[in-house]
Order: structure tokens, then sequence, then C-alpha cells
């Protein structure tokens, strides 16, 4: 890793809406990347909610279109089993000075066997 990030700044300033958006699918695969590694795709039954955190000029209000880009990745890689519910919330800042952030609960598999047997 090269330790540069991309979509650095607010959305309406530095960043346009489509910028918000591929940063929005980024974070959706970073989440995605982490649960494959830390818990195992084979565990996990289906995304519940993600909240996302934007930073924004005063004045910008495209915040559904850049989720989308987190909304549309879950459901291209997850299928039905991505279907979810979701918050958005406009945020000061956020680390490293991104864009958006996301964060995501799953139900797994294993809790689900737990529950029902």
């Amino acid at each position: 890793m090269d330790n540069k990030f991309s979509f650095q700044g607010r959305l309406g300033k530095e960043l346009t809406t489509a910028d918000g958006y591929k940063a929005a699918e980024i974070c959706a695969l970073n989440v995605l990347g982490a649960i494959n590694k830390y818990v195992g795709w084979n565990k996990v039954y289906q995304l519940n909610h993600f909240d996302a955190c934007y930073r924004a000029v005063e004045d910008w209000d495209d915040a559904p279109k850049v989720i989308n880009g987190a909304s549309d990745m879950f459901l291209k890689v997850m299928g039905d089993a991505g279907k979810h519910s979701r918050s958005i919330m406009g945020v000061y800042n956020l680390p490293r000075n991104f864009a958006v952030g996301i964060t995501a609960t799953f139900t797994l598999n294993e809790l689900l066997f737990k529950l029902w047997s």
C-alpha cells in the first residue's frame, strides 16, 4: 500500500457528486473486504443496515445520490442478501479528510443457527 488516499475533501467543493458516489462504492468494498477477511463469506447471511457519513459544503444537497454508491455496490456483490436499510448523516469532519465513511451491520449464519437450534 502506498498510503495514498482517494476522495479527500468536501463534496461540493473539492469533490463532485460523482466523486462521492465512487468514494461510497470504495467504502462498501472496504467493508466487504473486512467482513471476508475477519469473519468469512461462508458465515454471512445478509447485510442489515449501514450508517453513512459525508462531508460537504453548506449548500450541497446530493447525499442520497452519493450514498447510492454504497447501496448499489452491496447489492451488486451480495445480491438479495445485500438488501438493507440505511441512514445518512452530514458531519463536520472525518478521519484523513475523507469525504465519505460507512459502518455496517450483518446477520451471520452462525448466529441464526444458535437462535433457532
